[in-house]
């Protein structure tokens, strides 16, 4: 599988709540609003945009949903809209060491030009996919002049060994000392991704715990409990094949 060209399925339309958008996954340092007000105005028109690109949670069960890797904009111009769906496509067999690198080569041909801490993320993007290895050549690390290569001008050969030093010492260690890399992957510390989907509801749900009494209308409220309720069966089914609630224990039992 190569992360620079991933395969890809048809375009597909996905629900908006079926996809997951982790902020580790994307390669700005942050969604710029002029451009998501610039994307809605552009869409209420009638503009088609280009199919972001996501990867399936589960490659076994499409019912689990999809992950963002490239199209932060799109997708949030589409909620400004109050858009339940998107076009997308999907790069199968991909891993999530990838996510970021495929978000990078994607955004060199299309979005914002990259600032200059995009471009630090995108070369952490880079070695954490593993592109800074020699291809068929196990733990072989490529020389900073063909890393700079690799990156098209985002940095330069001569920044590459100052930056692999700050941020992946031991990469930094074996260009240094005859090209053999120690422990490969080591530095990237592969986090389980049921962990990372449960951090990211957990931050949703008190999000919405403060927005939720933030709010002075209670029609606004009433609504939104209804919402809340309908969710809160949704994902019940999902764990239990049932939409009935369990019981909740009070905090101060």
């Amino acid at each position: 599988m190569d992360a620079m060209n991933p395969q890809t399925d048809d375009r597909v339309t996905i629900r908006l709540d079926g996809l997951v958008m982790d902020p580790a996954t994307q390669i700005r340092q942050e969604t710029n609003a002029a451009t998501v007000r610039q994307y809605r105005d552009a869409m209420r028109t009638g503009v088609v945009f280009p199919p972001i690109t996501v990867a399936p949670v589960d490659p076994k069960d499409p019912d689990k949903g999809f992950v963002l890797i490239d199209g932060w904009h799109r997708v949030t111009a589409v909620q400004a809209l109050g858009g339940e769906t998107i076009n997308a496509v999907v790069a199968a067999g991909v891993m999530p060491n990838e996510y970021r690198w495929i978000a990078a080569e994607n955004n060199r041909s299309h979005g914002l030009r990259l600032t200059n801490a995009d471009k630090r993320e995108v070369f952490r993007a880079y070695v954490q996919a593993g592109r800074h290895r020699m291809e068929n050549r196990g733990r072989r690390v490529k020389s900073a002049r063909e890393m700079a290569r690799d990156l098209q001008g985002i940095v330069s050969d001569r920044r590459i060994p100052v930056w692999m030093l700050q941020d992946f010492p031991k990469v930094y260690r074996a260009m240094r000392a005859g090209g053999l890399e120690e422990n490969p992957g080591s530095d990237f510390g592969k986090k389980d991704r049921d962990v990372i989907h449960a951090e990211l509801a957990t931050t949703a749900l008190v999000q919405f715990k403060a927005s939720f009494s933030a709010i002075r209308s209670k029609e606004q409220q009433q609504a939104l409990l209804v919402e809340i309720t309908r969710a809160a069966q949704d994902v019940a089914k999902v764990a239990t094949g049932g939409r009935e609630l369990p019981a909740v224990i009070p905090e101060d039992f």
